[in-house]
Parts: C-alpha cells; sequence; structure tokens
C-alpha cells in the first residue's frame, strides 16, 4: 500500500476510534450506600455549586436522627466525633460509617489544643485515632481544632499524626441553640459555592439543629447546591 493510502487509512481508524460511544455506567444497586449514589462517576460537573455538612461533637443521642434525615435525602457529610463520644456509642459510629459518611478526628476529649501541653495535644490527637479505628475500622484523615483553636505547635503535632485540619466557613451557632427557623436562616443566607457548613450532634440537646436540618437541606438544593465531603 502506498504511503497516502497508509495515511489515509491511519486518520480513518482513529476518527471511528473517537466516535465509538462510551460505555455507560451500570444503575447503582438497591443497597448502595449514600456516597455511592451520590458521586458524579465522571468528576464534579463544571462550576458546581457545592457544600459541605459537617457535625461536632458527637456521636449522641441525636445523631441517628440526623443520620435519618440524611440517608432519606441522600446526603452525605462528615462527622468530627469525640474518642470517649465513640467508645460511649460505638454502635453509632459504626452507623455512621455504614451509611457512607466521613469520620474526622475531633481530638479524645475536646479540650483547646492551643493551651494544652504538648504532650497532653499529642494524646489527645492519637488516643482519638486509635479509639476512632477501634470502633469502626476507619483511620480518620482529617481533624478538626475543638473550638477552631490552635496554634504553630497544635498544628505541627496535628499534621505529623498525618491528618489535614479541617475548618468552615459558614457558622449558624447552632451550639447556642437558636429555634431551627433561625440556624435554616442562617445557612442560607451565609453558604457560597465551596463552603462547610459547622453544625453539632453532640454536646447537649441538639433537638433545634435535627429540626433545622431537612429544612436548610431543601433550601439549598432549591438554590442548586449539590452536597460533598468536607
Amino acid at each position: 500500500m502506498k504511503p497516502v493510502a497508509l495515511i489515509v487509512a491511519a486518520v480513518a481508524l482513529l476518527a471511528a476510534g473517537a466516535e465509538a460511544p462510551a460505555r455507560a455506567d451500570p444503575p447503582p444497586a438497591p443497597q448502595t450506600r449514600i456516597t455511592e449514589i451520590l458521586v458524579h462517576r465522571s468528576g464534579p460537573p463544571p462550576a458546581a455549586r457545592t457544600v459541605a455538612l459537617t457535625f461536632d461533637d458527637g456521636p449522641s443521642a441525636d445523631t441517628p436522627r440526623i443520620l435519618d434525615i440524611l440517608r432519606r435525602h441522600r446526603v452525605p457529610a462528615t462527622f468530627c466525633v469525640l474518642g470517649d463520644n465513640v467508645e460511649e456509642h460505638p454502635d453509632i459510629a459504626r452507623r455512621i460509617v455504614t451509611e457512607g459518611h466521613r469520620l474526622c478526628n475531633h481530638s479524645r476529649s475536646h479540650p483547646d489544643l492551643a493551651r494544652a501541653s504538648a504532650h497532653r495535644a499529642r494524646g489527645e490527637v492519637a488516643i482519638a485515632q486509635w479509639q476512632i479505628a477501634r470502633a469502626t475500622g476507619v483511620t480518620p484523615k482529617i481533624f478538626r481544632f475543638p473550638y477552631g483553636s490552635s496554634d504553630a505547635r497544635a498544628e505541627r503535632i496535628v499534621r505529623r499524626a498525618g491528618l489535614r485540619p479541617l475548618g468552615w466557613d459558614v457558622d449558624p451557632q447552632d451550639w447556642a441553640r437558636p429555634r431551627s427557623g433561625t440556624i435554616t436562616a442562617r445557612v442560607v443566607r451565609a453558604v457560597r459555592p465551596g463552603s462547610v457548613v459547622l453544625l453539632h450532634d453532640g454536646g447537649g440537646d441538639r433537638r433545634h439543629t435535627v429540626a433545622a436540618l431537612e429544612q436548610l437541606i431543601v433550601a439549598l438544593r432549591e438554590r442548586g447546591y449539590r452536597f460533598v465531603f468536607a
């Protein structure tokens, strides 16, 4: 075959391959976990409006009600758990994992690590990692400082433990127990694409946070937001 003919044939083959239809992904199985249903398998859509819901200080007796709402709406979330609470409620901690949510180390007992000794700070981080892994089989990769308080030394301790610090940019101050409508309004007003929302499922009576959760999920979806992990 002449060189020109070879080139024409090669181009024709490449064109045929480029036009071949992509293989469709199979539909999720009926028992697929939340995250497997929600993840866009080819990556997030362009210019996605995403928001991450995070819950601190659990697990607690209020956490199952939060999990029920997240499951009903197929929303993934990140739970920043305390090691001592995981030991107290290991079944709830395992449910968080089983239903496809992400765990975050929030220390063993919630001290201010910027004011703690280096010895105590290392223990709070390391012991919580052990408590969480023992109860759930999952070793967290992220850490949230109690009270959001840190300094250079505490940051080094966390990073040397292989953990990424996790912050937030939306705080409806649900820890002060405002009414559910106030929590919802504060979140919806403050959220921007890429926001991380700080909520609480532990540390006290969280009935207003539970009541607000469904409202704010619906409101954010109506505004085009997609829920992701922090």
